[in-house]
C-alpha cells in the first residue's frame, strides 16, 4: 500500500512549515499545494530541499482545487492511498501506522477514513454521526478507543482516501471553493455506496477556524470569528448541500443551524457586523439559486467593500479563518 500526503498551504508560517517537515519525516511522498496568491520562493525552496513536492496553485478552485491538484500528483506517483491535511494539523509518530492498519482491515478498496478530531480552540472533540433518511445517530467520540466505526461525514484534514474512492467519486467540487467541500464529498460518497469510517484510536489536533465559546441566554454558543467572505461561503455552501442532498437525507437541513449560529455570533459578539451580514445574505441568495464560484467573482463590489474595511491584511476570500 503506497501512501502519500497532500497538505494545503496558505501564507504558511514557520510553525506551518514545521508541520510539513514533520509529515515528510513520517511519510515518503508529500505534496504541498500552496494556495497563496503570491508565491514565497524561500518557502518553496525549503520544502523542496526537504523532499516535499510543491505545487503553486494560486488558489485556483480554492481548497477543493488544491485537493484535486495534490491528489492527481500522488496518483501519478503510484500512490493508492492519500491523506489530506491542512497546514495547522498536528499528528504523532504513530498516526500513519495506525491509520494504514485500519485501512488494511477494511474489506474493500472503497473507503474514506478519518481520525477523531480535537479542536484545540474550544478544547473538545468534534462530534460524529450516522445520518439516515429520518434519523441522526451519534457516534461515540471521546477519550475512549472504540475502534473503527461507521459514520456519515468527516472533515478533510487527517482523512485518508483510497485512489479507487477518488476515481469512483470524482474530483472535489471546486465550485464550492472552501467551507463544506468535505461535507459535500462525504454525502456524495454516501449516495454512491462508499463507506465512511472514523478511527477512534487516533486523534488529530486541529484548529477548526478561530472560534471560541461564549455564553448566550445562559447557554454555551460558538463565536465563529470568520471574515466576511468565509461567511459567504459557509452560508451558501450549507444551503447548496441542503438543496442537493435534502431529498435523500431530510435531516441535512439541520446543517443550516450553523448559519443561524453564525448570525447570532455576528450580532452579539463580533466586529464588522455590516460586512459579515451582507456577505452572509449574499451567500444565502446564491445558495437559493444554486450559484457557485469565488466570492470576489460572484460579488465583486461587495468583496471590494469588505476588503476596504478589513482589519486584516490577507484578502478575505482566501486561506484559513482569521479573527474578526
Amino acid at each position: 500500500m503506497k501512501h502519500g500526503v497532500v497538505v494545503v498551504l496558505f501564507q504558511a508560517t514557520a510553525a506551518h512549515l514545521q508541520n510539513v517537515f514533520h509529515l515528510r519525516k513520517l511519510c515518503p511522498s508529500v505534496v504541498a499545494v500552496d494556495n497563496s496568491t503570491a508565491a514565497d520562493m524561500t518557502i518553496h525552496t525549503a520544502l523542496r530541499s526537504s523532499g516535499v513536492d510543491v505545487i503553486w496553485n494560486r488558489n485556483d478552485g480554492g481548497i477543493a482545487g488544491a485537493f484535486n491538484r495534490g491528489f492527481d500528483a500522488l496518483i501519478q506517483q503510484g500512490c493508492n492511498t492519500v491523506f489530506l491535511f491542512d497546514q495547522d494539523s498536528q499528528v504523532d509518530q504513530q498516526y500513519f501506522a495506525s491509520m494504514l492498519q485500519a485501512c488494511a482491515d477494511i474489506d474493500s478498496e472503497l473507503y474514506m477514513l478519518g481520525p477523531k478530531v480535537f479542536d484545540v480552540n474550544v478544547k473538545r472533540y468534534l462530534p460524529a454521526h450516522n445520518v439516515q433518511r429520518f434519523s441522526l445517530v451519534p457516534v461515540p467520540v471521546d477519550t475512549t478507543d472504540h475502534g473503527v466505526l461507521r459514520c456519515s461525514c468527516l472533515i478533510s484534514s487527517g482523512t485518508v482516501l483510497s485512489a479507487a474512492t477518488y476515481q469512483r467519486l470524482g474530483p472535489f467540487d471546486e465550485g464550492y471553493f472552501i467551507d463544506q467541500v468535505d461535507t459535500e464529498y462525504c454525502f456524495r460518497a454516501n449516495c454512491r455506496n462508499v463507506p465512511i469510517y472514523i478511527n477512534t484510536s487516533v486523534t488529530l489536533l486541529h484548529e477548526l477556524s478561530k472560534r471560541t465559546e461564549r455564553k448566550f441566554l445562559g447557554r454555551s454558543i460558538t463565536q465563529w470569528n470568520m471574515p466576511p467572505a468565509r461567511q459567504y461561503y459557509s452560508a451558501r455552501n450549507c444551503f447548496l448541500i441542503t438543496r442537493m442532498y435534502g431529498m435523500r437525507f431530510p435531516l441535512m437541513t439541520l446543517i443550516n443551524i450553523i448559519t443561524l449560529q453564525q448570525i447570532i455570533s455576528i450580532l452579539f459578539f463580533e466586529q464588522r457586523k455590516i460586512q459579515k451580514l451582507l456577505s452572509l445574505a449574499a451567500g444565502l441568495f446564491d445558495g437559493l439559486f444554486k450559484r457557485k464560484g469565488p466570492f470576489d467573482q460572484r460579488w465583486p463590489s461587495l468583496a471590494r467593500y469588505c476588503a476596504a474595511h478589513s482589519a486584516s491584511a490577507p484578502h478575505p476570500s482566501f486561506g484559513k479563518d482569521v479573527h474578526a
